[in-house]
């Protein structure tokens, strides 16, 4: 009852001014003589954008104005982030263009063919109204379900591109159905026709949209996430993934985009699980020299003894080497008969219980010191560990310190490292 009573004031006011402007027009510039009736539609025309422009400043205006006072008078996030999105703004267009289109009968009433381009003019607006105002819902659903859950990001990036590809596509045939005087239905029908052609157009949209999806029921990759894509030869921290392609901030501070498809159709290694689980693997060999090795003597026995970490190994493996030797009755005297401790098996054994003892190192873990398949320049022993630290600064300085000492420890057992030479160098 309210709203039509401000409505029929402000029609009252619109007719007025409407009796004004034609006695204005019609009498003291005395524009029918001229017989100028495209002037006169011309002038009607300008002054009801004129009237409408200054309704949409008063409307928009008060419906700020009581917007800020609700949004400021609660504690809730998501209607701060309706208005900044400028939700309401969309909403406080509906009322002066509701005026607008009843009031058009009534000022244009001396020309029907005026009011039946005014009134499509009028529909198209409302439709993109409605489109700007579904975009900026999207809009602030996607922020609201970000700042939640960052698991969900990928969905809500997928849908909310998607729904305004579909919300603008859906406009637009609106649109043409008002220009063309036809009804939807008849519009979509008549697509039909290049519905493979659309379907190729939007093939990585839809794709993009699938992958979108399976990424966030799976929870395979999420923005964060520091990955590697081998495919490529990308790795760095994923920062945004949307309905077409995934941006990834490489380490040296570029940004490499991938078609968001490829984030499941190719291997991706992600160190995500590795980082929340605040560990990382050491996997690196030393390559030493076949000829460097050779069996430790009693004299290299007792100087190998005097090195802690494996003074206790050298004394038991040595006590069961020399009653199996005894057992079985073996002649000594020849280093190839029975069993005997060798250089690069001391080595091993040092490095494996330094690296148990070692604080940076993970105990939980995989540890282990293994040989890999001997190579023309050598045999390369790997070290297979885990630091208790993700943080690439912190690993590489353990990674760092490890190596420093096993390479330097290798002298100590007459171990020589392979340098490979170049020819020319």
């Amino acid at each position: 009852m309210y709203d039509q009573i401000i409505v029929g004031k402000i029609g009252k006011i619109i007719f007025q001014i409407q009796k004004i402007f034609d006695i204005v027009v019609l009498y003291n510039f005395n524009l029918k003589k001229w017989g100028t009736i495209t002037l006169i539609i011309i002038g009607k025309i300008l002054f009801f954008i004129i009237i409408l422009i200054i309704l949409e400043f008063i409307f928009n205006k008060g419906v700020r104005f009581i917007v800020r006072r609700i949004v400021n008078s609660t504690h809730f996030i998501w209607d701060n982030i309706l208005y900044e999105n400028k939700v309401f703004d969309s909403l406080a267009h509906f009322f002066p263009l509701s005026i607008g289109l009843i009031f058009i009968n009534s000022f244009f009433n001396d020309y029907h063919t005026i009011i039946i381009y005014l009134e499509k003019v009028f529909d198209i607006l409302f439709v993109l109204i409605v489109l700007q105002f579904l975009i900026r819902v999207v809009n602030s659903i996607m922020r609201i379900a970000t700042s939640e859950n960052n698991h969900q990001t990928i969905a809500v990036r997928s849908f909310s591109q998607l729904l305004k590809i579909i919300s603008i596509i859906f406009c637009i045939l609106v649109i043409i159905a008002i220009l063309t005087k036809n009804d939807l239905i008849t519009i979509l029908t008549s697509l039909g026709a290049i519905t493979a052609f659309v379907i190729l157009v939007f093939r990585d949209t839809i794709l993009g949209f699938v992958s979108g999806v399976q990424m966030a029921s799976t929870k395979m990759i999420k923005s964060g996430d520091w990955i590697k894509i081998p495919k490529y030869s990308i790795e760095g921290t994923v920062i945004e993934i949307n309905l077409i392609s995934a941006k990834i901030e490489n380490f040296d501070k570029t940004i490499t985009s991938v078609p968001t498809y490829d984030l499941i159709s190719t291997a991706v290694i992600n160190f995500e699980f590795m980082r929340q689980k605040n560990i990382r693997r050491i996997k690196r060999s030393i390559l030493f020299n076949i000829q460097s090795f050779h069996f430790c003597n009693s004299y290299k026995l007792k100087k190998y003894q005097h090195i802690y970490l494996i003074k206790n190994y050298i004394q038991k493996k040595q006590k069961e080497i020399d009653l199996l030797n005894k057992n079985e009755n073996i002649d000594t005297y020849i280093k190839i008969n029975g069993n005997r401790l060798t250089n690069i098996g001391l080595f091993r054994q040092y490095a494996l219980t330094f690296l148990s003892k070692h604080p940076k190192i993970s105990k939980s873990e995989t540890l282990m010191i293994r040989y890999l398949e001997t190579t023309p320049y050598g045999l390369p022993v790997e070290l297979y560990c885990f630091t208790n630290t993700s943080e690439s600064i912190k690993y590489e300085q353990i990674q760092a310190n490890v190596f420093d000492h096993l390479l330097t420890v290798a002298k100590e057992f007459d171990l020589e490292v392979t340098q490979v030479i170049k020819k020319g160098i």
